[in-house]
């Protein structure tokens, strides 16, 4: 069995959803377009009702997968015991200390004004 690249893989999923009915219909995706308040072409409706199509498609495989017994991953990692670091203050009351470093008013640090008069 000869093993196929990801290039080779994704073209092969391309090439099923162009055959494939679309099952998001192009009105569909534009009803999404009008939601999120983007304008879309008709080529790129075209190309999202395709592309979504085999997002429904990959989402109906894998709701059909038996995941019974099988635990989540969790960050990144299916290993039970994530060595997760304690949160350990190291040091106290530096406050002074940082502020020393730069331009400071009132306690706090003082920064250049980034947005217009109000």
């Amino acid at each position: 069995m000869s093993t196929k690249s990801t290039e080779d893989i994704i073209t092969s999923l391309i090439e099923f959803v162009n055959k494939r009915k679309v099952t998001i219909t192009q009105e569909e995706v534009l009803k999404i377009a009008q939601l999120v308040r983007i304008k879309l072409s008709e080529d790129e409706i075209q190309y999202f009702s395709k592309e979504l199509t085999m997002l429904d498609w990959i989402h109906d495989i894998l709701s059909k997968v038996n995941t019974t017994g099988v635990s989540p991953v969790r960050y990144g990692s299916i290993d039970k015991d994530v060595h997760v670091r304690d949160d350990i203050v190291s040091s106290q009351n530096i406050k002074q200390e940082v502020l020393s470093n730069t331009r400071s008013e009132h306690g706090y640090f003082v920064v250049p004004k980034v947005i217009g008069d109000l």
